[in-house]
C-alpha cells in the first residue's frame, strides 16, 4: 500500500517544496519580528518531543529574558486568537487553547502565551499585551512560512528519522528531508537508555546537515509517578500494581518500556496523537478495568493526556478513578551538549538584544 502511495507523497513533498522556495524566493510575504523568535518543530507528523523540549527551552531562556509562547493550539475546538493569561481559569481547558498550550501554561503560569492560527497576529497581540516581552518561543511552526523565525530548531525521533521517512501520505513527512536546510540546529530525541553509544558523524551525515548546523541528541527523563486525583493520593505503588496505561499520544513506546521496567501487570488503553476523550471513553474504562475487578487497578496517563480529561463533562467522573501522571523532563545524552545548547539559546537572545 506505501508503495501504491509512493507518487502522491512525491507530488505532495514537491508542493511543499515548491512552497518554501517561493517564501525564499520573496515571491509570497513573510513576517519577521523586531525580537528574536524561537521555532522548535519537526517535518514528521507528531511525536518528536516538541512540547517537553519547548518546555526545556522556556525554562533555559525565562533565566535571562521575559519569555513568551505562541502555539497554534492543535485540536482545539475554539478559533483565532487565544490569550490564556486573560482567560478565566474556569473556562481554560484544552477544548478552548489545545493540551499541549494549556499544559505548558501550566508549569509557566506567570509566562504569557497565546494560541493562533495566524502566528504573525499571534506575534503582534502577544507583544501588545507583553511589550516587554524579549523572545518568543513559538510551538510547532517549521511549516508555518508566513513568519520568519529568527532561530528554527528541528526535532527529529531517534527511532523514526526523518531520512528513513518519505512525505504524506506514503509516510508521515509534511516536507522532503532537504527541509531541513532552513534548520539552525537539529535534535535527535527520544533516544533509548540502551543507546550508551552515539555516532555523531553518522548521525550528521544520515541527516544530511551542513557543517553550520549544530546536532544535540536527547532523551527523556521520567519523573516520579504523581498523584493527580484524591483516590490516588493513598496509593503505595509496588512492583505488583495493577496498572491501566491511558494514552493519547503518538508514540507511547518509550513510555510503555520505562514502566515496564517497574511494574510486572500493565494493560495499555490507546487511543490516536490528541484524542478528544468522550464520557463513552471513561466509562468503557471504569466498566472494564476497575468494577469487574477484585484488586483495583491505578490509572497512569501523560500529562498532555491529563489535560485533556480536565474539560467540564469529564472532570467528575474522572476524579473517581485513582489516576497517576508520569511528568517527564528532556536530558541530554552528552552532557557537555546541554550547556553548549544553553549557550546557543543564550548568545541568540543575547546578540539581538544588542543590535536593538
Amino acid at each position: 500500500m506505501r508503495r501504491l502511495l509512493v507518487p502522491a507523497g512525491w507530488l505532495f513533498g514537491n508542493i511543499a517544496r515548491l512552497r518554501r522556495w517561493a517564501y525564499h524566493k520573496g515571491i509570497i510575504r513573510s513576517y519577521k519580528a523586531e525580537i528574536p523568535v524561537i521555532c522548535v518543530g519537526n517535518i514528521a507528523i507528531g511525536g518528536t518531543g516538541k512540547t517537553p523540549h519547548a518546555s526545556f527551552i522556556t525554562r533555559c531562556l525565562s533565566r535571562f529574558a521575559h519569555v513568551a509562547m505562541l502555539s497554534r493550539g492543535y485540536g482545539r475546538k475554539s478559533k483565532g486568537y487565544v490569550l490564556a493569561n486573560t482567560t478565566p481559569s474556569a473556562a481554560l481547558n484544552a477544548n478552548l487553547i489545545g493540551d499541549e498550550p494549556l499544559l505548558l501554561h501550566q508549569r509557566f503560569p506567570a509566562l504569557p502565551l497565546a494560541v493562533a492560527e495566524d502566528r504573525e497576529e499571534g506575534i503582534c497581540r502577544l507583544l501588545t499585551y507583553a511589550p516587554d516581552t524579549d523572545v518568543i518561543v513559538m510551538d510547532d511552526a517549521y511549516q508555518h512560512l508566513s513568519v520568519t523565525p529568527s532561530l528554527r530548531i528541528i526535532l527529529t525521533e531517534y527511532a523514526r528519522p526523518y531520512f528513513r521517512d518519505y512525505p504524506l501520505p506514503a509516510g508521515r513527512l509534511r516536507e522532503f528531508p532537504d527541509a531541513v536546510r532552513d534548520a539552525d540546529l537539529v535534535l535527535v530525541t527520544k533516544v533509548p537508555d540502551e543507546a550508551a553509544s552515539v555516532d555523531r558523524d553518522f548521525w550528521r551525515q544520515q541527516l544530511g546537515l551542513a557543517p553550520h548546523q549544530p546536532l544535540f541528541f536527547t532523551r527523556y527523563t521520567y519523573a516520579t509517578p504523581e498523584p493527580v486525583t484524591e483516590q490516588a493520593c493513598n496509593i503505595t505503588l509496588t512492583p505488583e500494581s495493577n496498572i491501566v496505561l491511558l494514552t493519547g499520544i503518538a508514540n507511547p513506546s518509550p513510555l510503555y518500556e520505562h514502566l515496564r521496567q517497574q511494574f510486572h501487570r500493565i494493560q495499555h488503553v490507546r487511543f490516536p496523537d490528541h484524542h478528544n476523550y468522550s464520557e463513552n471513553d471513561i466509562h468503557h474504562i471504569r466498566e472494564s478495568f476497575f468494577q469487574k475487578n477484585a484488586e483495583q487497578p491505578v490509572l497512569f496517563t501523560t500529562e498532555k493526556d491529563w489535560m485533556r480529561l480536565q474539560t467540564e463533562r469529564l472532570k467528575k467522573n474522572v476524579s473517581l478513578l485513582p489516576v497517576f501522571i508520569l511528568p517527564i523532563e528532556v536530558g541530554f545524552v552528552f552532557e557537555n551538549d546541554r550547556q553548549e545548547f544553553i549557550n546557543i539559546l543564550e548568545h541568540h537572545v543575547r546578540r539581538s538584544e544588542e543590535k536593538n
